[in-house]
């Protein structure tokens, strides 16, 4: 059986054609996203209708950048991609006349990493995407855990630095993404330290990152290491595996086609 995986980012949107038998991709088309809905629109529908020319295609699976409600099929909010705001992706996705299921972008690169990469065998995992933005994921006793409001995971917006003068904060996005990277250079040591957070908040078994800054090296996982077990709390914990993911730029989306995987 085939399903169409498309995983949309602030930079790119790719599309597969992903065989669950072999577990393999057997197509892949990548695209610069466009920053105009129409537009965005109409060369995602070029993907869709390619990938459609293939027989026994089951469904499609969509990774979205930011907030998702389920119940509705909407992109709540997209933080590097704000023109989808709102965007409703089971209504968009209809006329194809296939099952569609969607989820953030980031718990599908967990998903596909825990269950083909560098997670399989663990039940308690976090993931961390370090790309445009910053994102990631909870499995919890073999799970996905995806909280009261679907919003579990959005490590990149937790606050590290307060602005009382200004009335906001800065967040781990702000201090770590691709942005702070162009401005302030190698921002290893700032990931580390995001490690190191969420080590200590939830104890898990296994660290897998992901992502663009970790896929094209200019984030140095040595560093990201060393400076996570430095602010590590417990003894035990610092021996937690910080581990690069298995399934490269791909896991995104490879984890929007296991959506129809899980019941």
């Amino acid at each position: 059986m085939f399903y169409i995986g498309i995983d949309i980012g602030g930079t790119k949107t790719k599309g597969v054609i992903f065989d669950s038998k072999i577990r393999r991709v057997k197509k892949e088309i990548t695209i610069k996203t466009p920053k105009n809905k129409k537009v965005f629109l109409k060369q995602l529908e070029k993907i869709i209708l390619e990938f459609k020319k293939e027989r026994n295609i089951r469904g499609i699976g969509v990774g979205l950048p930011g907030i998702v409600d389920y119940t509705t099929g909407k992109l709540i909010k997209a933080p590097n991609a704000p023109f989808l705001n709102g965007w409703n992706v089971k209504k968009a996705l209809r006329k194809f006349k296939l099952p569609v299921k969607i989820d953030n972008d980031s718990r599908c690169f967990l998903r596909a990493e825990a269950k083909l990469g560098a997670g399989y065998g663990h039940k308690n995992i976090v993931g961390l995407t370090i790309g445009t933005g910053i994102g990631g994921g909870i499995i919890i006793n073999g799970k996905m855990y995806q909280g009261k409001t679907s919003g579990a995971g959005e490590f990149g917006h937790m606050i590290f630095q307060e602005e009382r003068k200004k009335g906001k904060g800065k967040s781990f996005e702000e201090l770590g993404g691709k942005k702070a990277f162009f401005k302030f250079g190698d921002r290893s040591r700032m990931v580390g330290m995001g490690v190191a957070n969420l080590i200590n908040a939830i104890d898990p078994d296994i660290v897998i990152l992901g992502g663009g800054g970790i896929n094209n090296g200019s984030l140095k996982m040595d560093v990201i290491k060393r400076v996570a077990k430095k602010y590590i709390m417990s003894p035990l914990a610092k021996k937690t595996p910080i581990v690069k993911g298995k399934l490269g730029d791909r896991a995104q989306v490879i984890g929007a086609t296991l959506l129809f995987n899980e019941k």
